[in-house]
């Protein structure tokens, strides 16, 4: 009879596994579940859409999408 919520770590046919925002994880039948919600479009990742500027995320796309050398 209890809620959890979180983001979703792994998923299959039959069971599902939780990790909720203080670090738990949760491994759950999907079949003694009496509802199970997917929020699509939500994300815990804040958006930098305020905190950097549109050329800071530029750069930042271009420098990740940059080749590297091996490590």
């Amino acid at each position: 009879g209890r809620t959890i919520e979180g983001i979703r770590m792994n998923e299959d046919t039959f069971s599902i596994q939780i990790k909720d925002a203080t670090g738990n994880f949760y491994s759950f039948r999907k079949q003694d579940l009496r509802d199970l919600q997917k929020l699509r479009g939500q994300t815990p990742m804040p958006s930098y859409k305020t905190i950097l500027s549109a050329t800071e995320l530029d750069d930042l796309i271009a420098y990740l999408f940059s080749p590297r050398g091996s490590q």
